[in-house]
């Protein structure tokens, strides 16, 4: 009896065991399947987060795509006089909302919803098996108003509300910021390269090679020439008046309806080629004309000298030069710019204040000092300006960082000594090396035309070996181009940070055919400013007829805010 309950007793704490196993296993189970459950549902969270903030990041890019893809679009391909009456009755009735609902179309199509105050714009799409949708909204930060001569602002703020989807959970995310849409009319500073002819002044074809690379605008209003594989690198659209194009095959040349030659001369192209377009007029003498006005403060100056036109102690327009001069730019010890023109043997040094908005005039004749009340900004206070009536016999110096300037002459302009911005990131290296980084001026204040309207922009015998110019050339009738750059020892490189606007194509310098060494002038170093094309422009650059409309600040002050 005593062994059969000692079996039982064994038996029952077997028992008990085995539920104890039995048990701590299922909680052991019932944990892993809970950790389990709980790590699907964290991951589903977070790709739900992750799949809004992608669509957040969508949004974004499509609110750029609306503004400076189709907007743009739908300016530039108006009619000139149709945007200049809708633009100016829109900000007239203070309908900021009306013009962009309108303006916003793709393929002349509108593309926005008007609801009340605001516009809307609805996307969706997914990544993967992960569905997101967001919704644009976007109101007048302010009521539009004018810039300049046909120039406007269009301020707008935009919400974002970005949802995506993953599994059972969804998440939100809200992005906010604002923007200003630009509308002026567009500018030849806009171009790397422009020419009426795609030739040197004496006819010989200008030809495009491996050599070439190009990172803004090309147009000419005759043909370009392409020659070898690559022909050239071009990053922005490229266009000419002419449908046929030139291509070198071999040594005899033939003109195609096309943007390569078989295999043997193939321009990389990036953009557009785009052939048998209008010519673009460069030529104007009203827009001369309005320079004079601009920078005589509508005065007239019959005897040579230096004026900086007042009245009553206030200036009235730019820095004029009747005759002949030079021109230097320069910085003082309280960073302020200085202009120093020079004419026979007499001199007057202009100080520019903007903090305390007056101008300084010392004349080396009198020896005295005059404080005028203004800038030398023209009649219409747009930028320095500096005109001389003649030639620019030296022209060199630094543009100080704040300042806008345009230095320009009815005749030539010889450059003497490196002609540089204050403010720029400098190159690194040597052009043509693998590990090159050229110079930039983007993120910067400082801006130079020069322009030469009945003459030639050139490059003196006694400018420096390696010379820097930064500013965009623009030379009506003539060229940009290298004084005896066929004779004498190598100069080195001549870097251009800006773009060239000229009537033909001007030499810089001599190559040996065979090796590819140069053998007298300098090697070119044309470095598009990208500044130019958000819209930048030198202060009473000549401008196109047609508009343009731009926005570069639609990331700007964002504001992140995530939902659930």
């Amino acid at each position: 009896m005593r062994l059969s309950s000692e079996r039982g007793m064994a038996i029952i704490m077997a028992l008990f065991f085995l539920l104890f196993v039995f048990g701590l296993t299922g909680l052991f189970l019932l944990a892993a399947v809970h950790e389990n459950n709980m790590a699907t549902l964290d991951r589903e969270m977070t790709r739900a987060f992750y799949t809004a903030n992608g669509a957040a990041q969508v949004a974004l890019k499509q609110v750029d795509t609306l503004i400076n893809d189709f907007l743009m679009d739908t300016i530039s391909m108006a009619a000139p006089s149709g945007v200049l009456s809708f633009s100016m009755s829109k900000v007239s009735s203070k309908d900021g909302l009306g013009w962009l609902v309108y303006s916003v179309r793709e393929n002349n199509v509108g593309v926005l919803t008007q609801d009340g105050e605001q516009a809307m714009y609805y996307g969706g799409g997914s990544f993967g098996n992960k569905p997101y949708q967001y919704e644009i909204l976007m109101t007048e930060k302010q009521d539009p108003y004018s810039v300049g001569v046909d120039s406007w602002d269009f301020p707008y703020t935009y919400t974002i509300t970005a949802s995506g989807t993953s599994g059972a959970f969804s998440s939100s995310i809200t992005l906010r910021g604002d923007f200003t849409v630009r509308v002026q009319r567009d500018n030849f500073a806009k171009y790397a390269l422009f020419t009426n002819e795609q030739t040197m002044p004496s006819g010989t074809h200008v030809w495009f090679t491996d050599k070439t690379n190009f990172a803004g605008p090309v147009h000419t209003n005759g043909r370009f020439n392409f020659a070898l594989n690559p022909s050239g690198t071009f990053e922005q659209a490229i266009s000419q008046k002419e449908t046929t194009a030139r291509f070198y095959n071999d040594g005899s040349p033939v003109l195609l309806n096309s943007d390569h030659n078989g295999t043997k001369d193939v321009p990389i192209l990036q953009d557009d080629f785009d052939r048998n377009v209008p010519a673009v007029s460069l030529n104007s003498s009203t827009k001369q004309a309005n320079m004079v006005d601009q920078a005589t403060g509508k005065k007239k100056y019959n005897n040579q000298g230096i004026y900086v036109p007042s009245q009553g102690g206030k200036l009235t327009g730019g820095i004029y030069v009747k005759g002949n001069g030079a021109v230097e730019m320069s910085v003082d010890g309280s960073s302020r710019p200085v202009y120093t023109v020079t004419q026979g043997g007499a001199f007057k040094r202009v100080t520019v204040d903007k903090n305390s908005n007056q101008t300084t005039v010392f004349d080396s004749a009198t020896g005295q000092s005059s404080v005028y009340e203004g800038l030398p900004d023209g009649v219409d206070d747009v930028g320095t300006l500096v005109y001389v009536d003649g030639q620019i016999t030296s022209f060199r110096g630094q543009v100080q960082a704040n300042s806008k300037v345009t230095v320009a002459s009815a005749d030539d302009i010889v450059i003497t000594n490196n002609v540089t911005y204050q403010d720029h990131t400098p190159a690194v290296g040597t052009p043509g090396d693998t590990d090159y980084s050229a110079p930039s001026a983007m993120g910067t204040e400082n801006l130079l035309g020069v322009i030469s309207w009945q003459g030639d922009v050139r490059i003196g015998t006694s400018a420096p070996n390696n010379v820097q110019v930064h500013g965009t050339v623009l030379a009506t009738n003539g060229v940009f181009q290298v004084d005896n750059y066929d004779s004498g020892a190598p100069r080195g490189t001549a870097t251009l940070l800006g773009g060239a606007i000229t009537d033909s194509y001007g030499a810089f310098g001599q190559f040996n055919g065979t090796t590819g060494q140069p053998t007298s002038g300098y090697g070119r170093n044309f470095v598009y400013d990208e500044r130019m094309r958000f819209g930048e422009a030198p202060p009473y650059f000549p401008t196109l007829n047609t508009f343009v409309a731009f926005s570069n600040d639609i990331t700007d002050k964002m504001v992140w805010k995530a939902g659930d």
